[in-house]
Formats: structure tokens, sequence, C-alpha cells
């Protein structure tokens, strides 16, 4: 088999790791029916519960009295008690409050006053639809909700502390005595006409070129007798440890080697692996 037409058919990729950052929903102005279509994957995973203002606050039925900001708050407005309660609306909606320093308590969303031209009634042992809203951007404190069935319910909104992780501890490295190294990571066995995906580190700084070569293991010229390398980019890494990566596509099976070494050729590595059938 010819070596420098194997050559040909390993082609190099740099593999960049990306991150991704996440966003929480956009919290809501006004408390309707609308409220439904909120999205409900970042709810309370905790249970707990405060101090309500009166008995009817047990008609709010909630999974928590205390969330997260950021958090989705559920409920529904359910009828336990023996007579039928009077709301406005129909469907009958809702507001938030919040309570200043003081012990006063401001619209936070929703109207100020339920609409009271439309009214409607809920039966006992009968329940509302199930309301939605988002704590995304609100301040720490106590909450109330207002329901348009008459009926209030509280609960706290808080802040977590923001844990700082705790910087890399590296281990102290003596720059005058230290040599730059090359290593490869473990391959393993891998498929013909399959994408090998073949990595390292190195202590190379980030930027430099990367010589490497592949070749059947059974040639007796090895790297050294081709002209034909590809290169890798060394990355960024940590603790004076970058890394560096490679892919390609072998079409032959076989065993074969990877040898790489700085453009100057004063580091080098190799390591051997094994092409098998698909």
């Amino acid at each position: 088999m010819n070596r420098s037409y194997l050559l040909a058919v390993f082609f190099l990729a740099i593999g960049l790791a990306i991150t991704a950052g996440c966003s929480a929903p956009a919290g809501t102005d006004n408390a309707s029916e609308k409220a439904m279509s909120v999205p409900v994957t970042v709810a309370a995973s905790y249970r707990a519960t405060i101090n309500q203002p009166d008995a009817l606050s047990g008609y709010v039925k909630m999974d928590t009295d205390i969330y997260n900001i950021g958090e989705v708050v559920e409920f529904t407005v359910t009828n336990v008690g023996s007579g039928t309660l009077q709301c406005a609306g129909d469907p009958p909606a809702f507001s938030v409050k919040t309570q200043a320093p003081g012990g006063s308590w401001t619209t936070k969303m929703g109207q100020n006053e339920p609409n009271r031209t439309v009214q409607s009634s809920l039966a006992s042992g009968t329940s509302t639809q199930r309301y939605a809203f988002v704590t995304t951007g609100w301040e720490p404190g106590r909450y109330r909700i207002v329901h348009d069935c008459g009926v209030e319910h509280e609960f706290l909104v808080r802040a977590l502390p923001v844990v700082t992780p705790a910087p890399a501890v590296c281990p102290e490295i003596n720059a005058t005595n230290a040599s730059p190294s090359i290593t490869i990571d473990p391959i393993g066995d891998q498929y013909v006409n399959r994408v090998v995906a073949i990595s390292g580190t190195t202590t190379l700084p980030a930027g430099e070129e990367l010589k490497y070569s592949i070749f059947p293991a059974s040639s007796h010229e090895g790297a050294q007798g081709t002209s034909d390398y590809f290169t890798a980019i060394v990355q960024e890494g940590s603790c004076a440890v970058n890394t560096w990566s490679t892919e390609g596509v072998i079409q032959e099976t076989g065993d074969y080697v990877i040898w790489i070494s700085d453009t100057g050729r004063n580091t080098t590595a190799i390591k051997r692996f094994t092409v098998l059938p698909e």
C-alpha cells in the first residue's frame, strides 16, 4: 500500500470547545389567562411553607411558599369550602403584591383592582385553571398573590448566594529545569472509514504549531522518511499544560503510528493504534 496515499486520506480538523450560555425566560407584567403559556422548566424542586394571612389562603394550592429568583410560581385556586366563591372576571385573574420595608403592599404585576364588570363563581370542590409566572429579575422579599375569587396567599422570593469557584491549584513547576513535553492521549481501537480523533497535551505555548504524521506501523521509513506532515495548533489549557487535537479518516485497516513533534523536532511523542474493519 502506498504510504503517500494513506497520508492523503487523513485530514486535520482542530477541535475547539465552545461554551454556550442559557438564559431564563423573561417575566410577565400582566396576570391573566395568558400566564398559562409560561414555560415551567425552572419550577421549585423543594417544599416549604410560611405563615399565611388567613384560613382562605389554603384555597391557593402551591408546591411551595419559598422560591429562588428566576423560578416559576405555579398555583391553582380550589374551593375546599362548602359554599360557593364569588369571583370577579370570567375567568378570574390575579395580581401579585410586594411588601415594602414599612409593611405596606404595592402591586408588582396585574391590576390594582379586579375587573368586576363580569362575574363568575367557583363551586365547592372545583378548581380554577393552573396559573404560572416567572420571578426572573425580582427582588428578594415577601409577595402576595391576590386572586379575583377573594383569596390571598403569600410566598417568599430569595436570592441564593453566588458561589465563586476556588481557583485551580496548580502544581509547582520548576521553570528553570522543566523541558517542553508532548503527550498523546490513549487512542484505542479505531474503525476504517470513520472519524479518528486523536488528542494530547503539551507544555509548549498556545498558538504554536505541531507537526505530525500518521503512517502504517509496518513502514520501515516511519516519520523520519517523509516530508508529508500535517499541522495541529496548540490550544490554551490550564496549569501551564495546553492541549492539541486532530481528526481524520483512514481508509485501510491495520496497525498505525502517529508521530508528533514541535517544528524544530526537539520534543516528540509517538503512539501506536489499530484500525479495524467496520
